[in-house]
């Protein structure tokens, strides 16, 4: 069953809810909307998980994200950090230009400034990554990274993803031009790396 956008027609795909001790991922509510325009609206942030960076009202973003949640986005899901009974929303991850003959798919992760470099980020990709390897069959999953986001890339490389491929100085950020990572990790790769780490899936329909 769909979920529909109470201000509009879009209707939400199904997700799961996947759970570790510290975090869970659920599905995207409209009720987030207005948490995810305010990341938008963050500039130097913006630049780090979205190829469109456009400043834009409210009621664009939403027409914008419905958009793509149509289309390319395959699912959409929040990261709730867990914290002495409490969830606070800190980020999201996705899967986006899913092949399903080929069987691949994209996927990014995106964690609000306060909420890097403390694990949860691994965490939630390892969560969303078992359950797209295990539910869709997918020989691999892709990874696009900017390369001024050296965290990110740093850490997908410290587990896992290999880099297929480079485009020199595509993109300008800052002052000055820099290159276009694509990662990449295999069924294969990701059973060996999700072995040194300890946590529970917890997988529930939506």
């Amino acid at each position: 069953m769909s979920r529909q956008h109470r201000s509009s027609t879009i209707q939400l795909p199904d997700a799961p809810s996947l759970q570790s001790a510290t975090i869970q991922l659920r599905p995207l509510n409209p009720d987030d909307f207005r948490l995810l325009f305010q990341w938008h609206s963050r500039a130097d942030e913006l630049a780090m998980w979205w190829t469109d960076r456009r400043m834009m009202a409210f009621p664009d973003f939403v027409e914008d994200l419905e958009h793509r949640l149509r289309g390319s986005i395959f699912i959409f899901l929040m990261i709730d950090r867990l914290h002495e009974g409490e969830a606070e929303t800190v980020g999201f991850t996705y899967a986006y230009q899913v092949n399903l003959i080929d069987r691949y798919a994209y996927v990014c992760t995106y964690l609000t400034r306060e909420f890097t470099r403390q694990g949860i980020g691994p965490i939630a990709d390892l969560l969303f990554a078992e359950y797209l390897f295990a539910t869709y069959g997918f020989r691999k999953l892709y990874a696009e990274i900017y390369g001024y986001n050296e965290v990110s890339l740093k850490t997908a490389q410290q587990h896992g993803f290999v880099e297929e491929g480079c485009l020199k100085a595509y993109r300008w950020f800052g002052d000055r031009y820099w290159d276009f990572h694509i990662l990449a990790i295999t069924r294969e790769s990701f059973d060996i790396v999700r072995q040194s780490f300890r946590f529970s899936r917890n997988a529930k329909g939506s």
